[in-house]
């Protein structure tokens, strides 16, 4: 049996068994929370959200919603506005050109951190829709050593492929947390203490970086005293990117920050790229089954656990996914750190 293939299934198992660890708190705090939302031409995904941030049941005086216009050209500053006026405790700014300093969407978020009053930070997307009970969720994750809590989300109307790449990011998430080695987070879901935020100088040492706000900010929090914990429940959805160029720059975004990861992140990236190329070459030339299967049996462990954690159902097709995935992932990290791509001009 190869040496290499046995040690990288044992990896596996220990990664699956880290999407086991339990965050919950025993006894929930009614925390405070900013909820904050950069908005760049979302005109029609403000109605939808807006729908949504009005159902979210929680204490009024308990939290506030700061929206930013980041210098949109389309009819987004308008809505943002109406909504505002209509809410007793929602507040929005504009950007009236975009920043050359802060890139992205950092800008935006900078502006809504710097207005915000409450204790944690609970960052979400123009084009994603909380659940009733999103505040109420995160208070299970928090205790008084919790810096980070990192979340996740429901692809509406996704194709099965794209339900299974956003489920092994989960699974990504939930797995190095919880071996306190936490590798990325979704800036679509996710809440952040103040005080965190604030020690480590908020976006001011990871401005110049395009994306990437949501990762780069966990891998300076990671270098703090503060605990960063995964929430497994599903409380916000978002919808499918659904034309096919958007859906190729946005994987290219996603898979394509190897240069944001820590120097042994870009090591492990660099070994698990380089085990998936050796792995065909075990079974179509050596004719290595034995291997082969043990490390179909960590793959297989691996997404078992992912599925309980998540109250997931097994589909079949998974299996075929799980040959597939990890080239997928390759080729789209490589298109991602070479290639150019483009996000909301």
């Amino acid at each position: 049996m190869d040496i290499i293939i046995l040690v990288f299934s044992l990896f596996l198992v220990i990664l699956g068994l880290g999407i086991l660890r339990n965050w919950k708190v025993k006894s929930p705090e009614q925390n405070t929370y900013t909820i904050l939302i950069a908005c760049r031409n979302e005109e029609s995904n403000l109605p939808e959200l807006f729908q949504s941030l009005r159902k979210i049941d929680y204490p009024s005086d308990k939290f506030e919603i700061i929206l930013v216009d980041d210098a949109s050209d389309d009819d987004s500053f308008r809505l943002i506005s109406k909504f505002c006026s209509d809410s007793e405790n929602a507040k929005c700014f504009r950007l009236e050109k975009k920043d050359l300093e802060y890139f992205g969407k950092k800008a935006a978020l900078k502006k809504a951190a710097d207005k915000a009053i409450y204790d944690f930070l609970l960052f979400t997307d123009a084009d994603c829709f909380p659940q009733p009970d999103w505040l109420k969720s995160y208070n299970k994750f928090i205790s008084d050593k919790t810096g980070m809590v990192v979340g996740n989300y429901k692809e509406k109307n996704a194709s099965s492929f794209r339900i299974f790449c956003n489920r092994i990011s989960f699974a990504i998430y939930a797995g190095t947390i919880g071996l306190n080695c936490p590798f990325s987070a979704s800036g679509g879901n996710m809440t952040v203490r103040k005080q965190a935020f604030l020690e480590v100088g908020g976006y001011d040492r990871i401005k110049h970086y395009i994306a990437g706000d949501d990762k780069l900010l966990l891998n300076l929090i990671r270098k703090t005293k503060w605990q960063i914990s995964y929430n497994p429940e599903f409380i916000v959805q978002t919808k499918a990117v659904s034309d096919r160029d958007s859906y190729h720059h946005q994987q290219k975004r996603r898979y394509g920050k190897f240069g944001m990861s820590s120097f042994g992140f870009k090591i492990i990236s660099l070994l698990v790229l380089l085990i998936y190329l050796y792995i065909p070459v075990r079974f179509f030339v050596f004719k290595d089954w034995k291997s082969v299967l043990v490390y179909l049996f960590g793959a297989l462990f691996f997404w078992m656990i992912n599925l309980t954690k998540h109250k997931f159902r097994f589909r079949m097709i998974d299996l075929i996914f799980i040959l597939i995935y990890p080239y997928y992932l390759i080729i789209y990290s490589l298109l991602g750190t070479f290639s150019t791509w483009n996000w909301k001009n």
